[in-house]
């Protein structure tokens, strides 16, 4: 073809571009023909498992001859195993998580009794300094709050004094602003004053009354009395709540310690639940082996399986048998066509290769006639040199 005096060689490029089409389209065909295969093979596999797994519910059934059945074929024995431990992992970890559920009621158990503790702490402490305040009022025990009468006294008269200025502050009329705003600081210096002299007057019955309570009254009728019996009631039930809440912290730490080092029990449950799916992969695997020695499909059989075998099916299992058969069949006839075009294709690979070593070649053995020709010039010119020295010798 020419085009403004060039020669375009069209056919060459043409043949060119349908090989590479034809190329693309076994690609697409063999992708096409893997997509089917796994298909194909998803489909037999499920089937496989659940004929497989019937197959061995149906085995072993007839509880008397199963035990003689398994020291005959081994899979039988793996099969009653596995089952057996998937069993005993769901039961694992129903324990788990029922002292996971366990674990949380003690923890909020614990923290209602802790929180309870905290509170009977306060109204203790709050007993203390009514007894310890009913003591100092009372004559009767004067020996015993001797050592504290003089501070009693002394807080007791600070605490008067301070009520009185804060009083006499507060009625004072009258004044400018800078007078209120002096007047406003001084209340609420006293004021802070007040607050810890009170603190300290709560402290002092508090001491008081702790260090007498476990002492008993002179009287049984008098105020010291009463306060008594209040402590008495609410130490019983301190008492008693100290040793539930002892007794639940050691069920707890021993909860703790059935979790493991990291004490983590949901670690512990999927560690389990991983294993669960490793038994089930391995029951999957025994199900498709049984269902493919059922079907015909795999051929690595004894005869004695092959025996056993034809005493468990029936005649309801042929169409399962049938469909195992032309899925495998489907699988087989999808390799065998991916393999040839596989083959095709590396084909034309292969003589696109042998097309490029011979162009190389071609270019390669010009270059050597080139190479020659200028090698014979050179001899040539090495020859005239030669000669002509010759000549030139002559003259000497």
């Amino acid at each position: 073809m020419l085009i403004k005096g060039f020669y375009i060689p069209i056919f060459p490029i043409l043949l060119k571009k349908l090989i590479l089409e034809y190329m693309d389209d076994r690609k697409k065909r063999i992708d096409d023909l893997i997509k089917n295969s796994q298909d194909s093979r998803s489909s037999l596999d499920t089937l496989l498992e659940n004929f497989g797994e019937n197959l061995y519910i149906r085995t072993c059934n007839d509880t008397s001859s199963t035990r003689e059945i398994q020291n005959e074929f081994e899979d039988i024995g793996q099969y009653t195993a596995y089952l057996e431990d998937i069993s005993e992992s769901n039961a694992a970890i129903g324990k788990i998580e029922e002292k996971n559920r366990r674990f949380k009621e003690l923890e909020d158990a614990i923290n209602i009794r802790e929180h309870e503790e905290k509170e009977r702490a306060k109204e203790m402490a709050g007993i203390y300094r009514r007894l310890g305040k009913a003591l100092l009022e009372n004559a009767e025990y004067s020996d015993f709050t001797s050592l504290f009468k003089e501070q009693a006294d002394s807080l007791t008269a600070k605490l008067e004094s301070l009520e009185t200025r804060i009083g006499e502050l507060e009625n004072k009329e009258g004044g400018n602003v800078f007078t209120w705003i002096g007047k406003s600081a001084q209340g609420l210096v006293l004021k802070s004053f007040l607050t810890k002299a009170q603190e300290s007057q709560g402290q002092l019955y508090n001491t008081i009354g702790e260090r007498y309570s476990s002492r008993e009254p002179i009287r049984d009728d008098d105020d010291v009395a009463m306060i008594r019996a209040e402590i008495d009631s609410l130490r019983g039930i301190s008492r008693t709540a100290t040793d539930e809440l002892s007794a639940l912290k050691d069920e707890k730490r021993i909860i703790m310690a059935s979790f493991g080092i990291d004490g983590n029990p949901q670690k512990q449950i999927q560690s389990v639940r991983n294993h669960i799916t490793e038994v089930n992969e391995s029951l999957d695997n025994l199900y498709r082996k049984f269902g493919a020695q059922t079907a015909g499909i795999d051929e690595d059989i004894t005869p004695e399986r092959k025996y056993f075998i034809d005493t468990i099916v029936t005649a309801e299992d042929s169409e399962i048998i049938g469909r195992a058969v032309r899925l495998n069949q489907s699988i087989i006839d999808n390799e065998k066509a991916i393999s040839k075009l596989k083959a095709s294709l590396a084909i034309d690979d292969e003589k696109a290769k042998i097309e490029k070593y011979k162009k190389s070649i071609l270019d390669k053995k010009s270059k050597i006639v080139d190479l020659e020709d200028s090698i014979s010039d050179l001899e040539e010119s090495v020859r005239d040199s030669e000669k002509y020295i010759q000549e030139l010798q002559k003259q000497l």
